[in-house]
């Protein structure tokens, strides 16, 4: 949070597989705000794209966005590709992916919180019905595909 760059190297140990979960995530966001020119650093949270936990992927996503590192973009990009994805990644990815081209998104250090970003706080009630709306035709349409493969009726 002080941005102080020399917690880097400790930030690096603690993201690592084997620490608790929510020091992992911690860490991610923490990294994200340092040293954002060194892009062994965007490599090495672009790689959690890419794990089990849904906290890390997401911690993952997120910070990319907010370290404003553009070779993030093919990582993030290459997660919509994914068929595990939860119905709330997929405009999360999207909204990082514009934010990373300058195309969009939440700027500088006005984060929207998960909470924020799957209610839709600061919308109006019919923007949120809508999303909603949308959010349910996905999971219909995620679920039929689901139950074609498992050959359900």
């Amino acid at each position: 949070m002080l941005g102080d760059n020399r917690a880097v190297p400790i930030l690096k140990e603690w993201v690592s597989v084997g620490k608790p979960v929510d020091t992992r995530t911690a860490a991610i966001y923490s990294l994200a705000r340092l040293k954002k020119d060194d892009k062994e650093i965007t490599e090495i949270i672009a790689g959690f794209t890419n794990e089990p936990r849904f906290s890390i992927r997401l911690a993952a996503i997120n910070a990319l966005g907010w370290r404003g590192d553009a070779s993030a973009i093919p990582a993030l990009e290459a997660m919509l590709k994914k068929d595990d994805l939860s119905i709330e990644m997929v405009p999360m990815i999207k909204r990082n992916v514009a934010r990373l081209r300058g195309g969009g998104g939440t700027k500088g250090g006005s984060h929207a919180t998960s909470e924020e970003a799957s209610t839709g706080s600061g919308k109006s009630d019919g923007d949120r019905l809508e999303r909603l709306e949308r959010l349910v035709n996905e999971m219909n349409e995620r679920l039929k595909a689901i139950e074609s493969k498992l050959g359900a009726k």
